[in-house]
């Protein structure tokens, strides 16, 4: 629970955290029932598959060991999989990973409405005001996709709440948090994750002529922000303009994406079954492009995880990604509704920023995306109504 409420505001916290719990594991003498718990899992053996292919590939590679070790420690916490997968069986558990979770997001989002008038020192920004950028952690968008995620989470526990001022408390987060990424957020990736996941929820979540309320009162919000955020309309049009002009190898946000996309699918061809190895991306890049300025600005990641894996890990890594990615949305086929609202919209979530980011890479994302994942599996995995086909590691069970 500890990790779940630390990782979000504190990188080094974060890792001490998710570094006892694996201790903890390892030493708690029940690894082989927990290991049974979890073994049959998707999502365990594409994380588990793809760190095999991360060791396989040192072997072929063209990098330093600087750049080997970077990815052997960023992709090492993909091995968290089935320890944290194992440990939360019990629904208690989960019910206060996730209360963790949300409790840390909410410190956050009263910062950055605090920040609006304070300079607090521990945010990553340092200008008041309304309509400009706010993140207090990490960068504006880690701070937004996981804002985005709070967003679906509060909404839900609004759904379930059980009194009209819980639901009420719940939806009001929800709405905060929403305006705190179109209007206090200078990340595009923030508002289209925001949009799509929010889309994902409202589907599953009503039916009938409530769904059709829903879809309408979102278009009308999405009208009503684009038109009273200035942000908004500038980094858009922006965006376009970039676009527009991405031949020109200029160093820019969209046009940028583009031109690493381009010149690292160069490198995918020349080896599509096997790839360059571990770290090679570093190394292939800086061959494959002429100016030195573009070496430096496009070396660190592709900014599109499916790229990454395949030029260094070739098909294999394209695939075992892949499932990763998908296995939310696998899961939840037999999930019940509040599960399957969640999964979905968290796959929306990885999906996209894995087409534009790079997700597992970058530290601060790495940790949500991997801790998340292992809460919906668990959630998916160890629900009422799987009781009799699985034994979790936990025994006890009691809804939260």
């Amino acid at each position: 629970m500890a990790a779940f409420f630390l990782f979000p505001i504190s990188m080094a916290l974060g890792y001490i955290a998710m570094l006892l719990t694996a201790l903890l594991w390892l030493c708690g003498g029940r690894v082989q029932s927990h290991w049974n718990a979890v073994k049959k899992q998707p999502v365990v053996w594409a994380g588990l598959g793809l760190y095999g292919l991360v060791l396989v590939g040192i072997l072929y590679t063209s990098a330093g060991w600087d750049y080997i070790f970077l990815h052997v420690s960023k992709y090492g916490k993909l091995l968290l999989l089935p320890v944290f997968i194992s440990l939360m069986a019990d629904a208690r558990w989960r019910y206060r990973c996730m209360t963790a979770f949300a409790l840390a997001m909410l410190l956050v989002l009263a910062s950055v409405y605090a920040n609006i008038w304070f300079d607090l020192p521990w945010s990553k920004t340092h200008n008041q005001g309304w309509g400009v950028d706010h993140t207090v952690v990490g960068d504006y968008i880690t701070q937004s996709l996981m804002m985005t995620f709070l967003v679906v989470v509060a909404l839900d526990r609004g759904l379930r709440a059980g009194a009209m001022w819980q639901r009420l408390a719940w939806w009001a987060a929800a709405l905060l948090a929403a305006v705190s990424i179109t209007h206090l957020s200078s990340g595009r990736t923030g508002y289209v994750l925001l949009a799509a996941a929010v889309l994902a929820f409202s589907l599953l979540a009503t039916q009938g002529w409530r769904r059709w309320m829903a879809l309408c009162a979102l278009a009308a919000g999405l009208v009503g922000v684009v038109w009273t955020s200035a942000t908004i309309q500038q980094r858009v049009q922006l965006a376009i303009a970039e676009a527009r002009t991405s031949d020109r190898m200029e160093i820019t946000s969209i046009g940028g994406r583009i031109n690493f996309w381009k010149n690292t699918w160069e490198l995918i061809e020349k080896r599509p079954l096997t790839g360059w190895g571990t770290g090679s991306y570093h190394v292939q890049w800086c061959h494959a492009v002429d100016a030195p300025q573009w070496c430096v600005f496009g070396r660190w990641h592709p900014h599109n995880q499916f790229l990454f894996f395949w030029v260094e890990h070739g098909l294999a890594g394209l695939v075992l990604f892949g499932i990763l990615v998908f296995a939310p949305l696998w899961a939840a086929r037999r999930a019940r509704p509040p599960q399957q609202r969640l999964l979905v919209s968290f796959f929306v979530i990885f999906l996209i920023d894995s087409l534009i980011n790079s997700p597992l890479w970058s530290s601060r994302e790495n940790h949500f995306f991997i801790f998340m994942m292992a809460w919906l599996a668990a959630e998916a995995m160890f629900s009422p109504q799987r009781q009799a086909q699985i034994q979790p590691a936990t025994p006890e069970r009691a809804s939260p």
